[in-house]
Order: C-alpha cells, then sequence, then structure tokens
C-alpha cells in the first residue's frame, strides 16, 4: 500500500517512475517506540528538503542480522 503525496493511496507495487530521485529509509522497529514521528519526519525531509516523488519506508526488526536491502524478499 502506498501513500501518495495528496494523502490519497495506491495498492500494488511501488517504483519511482519519474525523472526525479525515489529514496529507500530502513528503520529498526525499536525507534518507532520511542520517537513516533519519525516516519513524519523522513516523509517531510524527503519530499519537502530532498524533492523527491518516491519513498520506500521499510521497518524491521532488531533481531535481523541487516537491515533489508532493495530487492530481497
Amino acid at each position: 500500500m502506498i501513500q501518495n503525496r495528496d494523502s490519497s493511496v495506491t495498492r500494488g507495487p511501488g517504483h519511482c517512475a519519474s525523472e526525479r530521485q525515489g529514496y529507500y529509509a530502513a528503520v529498526p522497529a525499536h525507534v518507532l517506540d520511542h520517537e513516533n514521528n519519525v516516519i513524519d519526519e523522513l516523509i517531510s525531509f524527503a519530499f519537502d528538503t530532498l524533492g523527491s516523488r518516491c519513498l520506500d519506508v521499510r521497518v524491521y526488526h532488531e533481531t535481523a542480522a541487516r537491515a533489508p536491502v532493495e530487492g530481497e524478499p
């Protein structure tokens, strides 16, 4: 599920099909327990500061050996 900048929701695989750069962020789940505005800050930074058209945010468990890499399951 993808939330567009205009707050509408798109279902399906996400990809950046524009001339602007897309960005990726991996966030450890434990950070969200202490900082509940991390996702909002990431969205604001990517779209407002960097001018991104696409942001892929993945939350992973701290028990994972490493952050997930794009293209991996």
